[in-house]
């Protein structure tokens, strides 16, 4: 049995990715801010990442009283689209593939950044996208 998708251990193997890759790392040193990523099916089902100055400094279930700065929902299917790079982050924001609150003019000044993000819902290893 794998990690499930944004459990607290799946957000720490997420953190530790995004700071070995200069995409994210460097794309986003400009950044500062707070995450999340929820499931559709179950919105219970989140995880959340500090960002400071593009590196991820707290990664895990979110924390109460920390207000996120950005919230992207989705459902299990298009998280493992945007990982296998089938789905563009854009496209995915545009058509409302992934349920997105915050600045999207920030977002989309940072689109490199963000779709190594996305991409890396692909990468985590022993992924389990079951939801329960």
């Amino acid at each position: 049995m794998g990690t499930p998708v944004l459990s607290p251990e799946w957000m720490k193997s997420y953190a530790e990715l995004w700071n070995t890759t200069d995409a994210t790392r460097e794309g986003l040193k400009k950044l500062s801010m707070v995450v999340e990523y929820r499931l559709a099916e179950n919105e219970s089902r989140a995880g959340q990442i500090e960002v400071n100055a593009g590196e991820v400094v707290r990664a895990g279930a979110p924390t109460e009283g920390v207000k996120p700065d950005f919230v992207l929902t989705a459902k299990v299917e298009t998280w493992q689209r945007l990982g296998e790079g089938e789905l563009p982050a854009a496209k995915a924001m545009v058509t409302r593939k992934v349920k997105f609150r915050g600045s999207m003019s920030v977002a989309l000044a940072n689109l490199p950044g963000l779709e190594a993000a996305m991409k890396m819902f692909g990468q985590i290893d022993d992924t389990d996208w079951s939801v329960d």
